[in-house]
């Protein structure tokens, strides 16, 4: 049993129903305005349909792992890992949101406000750099840098805060430091992974 399921695959469910929930559930439920919320839910799916649907077909859902499994698209053995990798990474996201609050980039509810920002920027810097890494499609590239600023994660280019730090003389440490990791964690999860 298991045997022949692929653990790139379940890690890209894994990874894709994260950013799915950290990205798209988040924005939408925290958003003002449903349309705001909603095509930010939609762009963060896009993104995501770009680079993970090649490697797992980007289900991200039990219900679409059963529909395939149940046409035959999906063996047995993966449809379980695939659900078991949804319901981990849906289980993570959430985690990690329990303790930003999507609505301001520098708050926290039961972190210290600098570790925030870290984190914050390292998710944000992740998942764009792990777009930027598996697609040249422009409106993927697009939509991921849309997804990561509506989330209010804005802090994933450090030569931009670096430049805000000199000009506004604000000490943007914790959001440069937090955009070097993500890249890092981006070609991390692309490299070993995606690829």
């Amino acid at each position: 049993m298991f045997e022949e399921t692929n653990m790139k695959t379940v890690s890209a469910e894994m990874l894709g129903t994260f950013f799915l929930v950290f990205f798209g559930i988040a924005a939408f439920a925290s958003a003002d305005d449903a349309f705001a919320g909603a095509l930010t839910l939609g762009l963060t799916l896009m993104v995501l349909m770009h680079v993970f649907g090649p490697i797992s077909g980007c289900h991200l859902n039990p219900a679409v792992t059963i529909g395939n499994m149940m046409s035959k698209k999906t063996s047995q053995d993966d449809a379980i890992c695939y659900i078991a990798a949804q319901v981990v990474g849906a289980t993570l996201g959430w985690f990690l949101l329990s303790y930003l609050d999507p609505n301001r980039a520098n708050a926290i509810t039961m972190m210290d406000g600098d570790v925030a920002i870290l984190v914050a920027a390292a998710v944000g810097t992740m998942f764009f750099v792990m777009t930027l890494l598996s697609t040249q499609d422009p409106f993927a590239v697009g939509a991921a840098l849309f997804v990561v600023s509506s989330a209010a994660f804005h802090d994933v280019n450090p030569g931009v805060a670096l430049g805000e730090m000199v000009f506004d003389m604000d000490f943007a440490f914790f959001g440069v430091i937090g955009s070097v990791v993500g890249a890092f964690l981006g070609w991390a999860v692309k490299e070993n992974c995606l690829d």
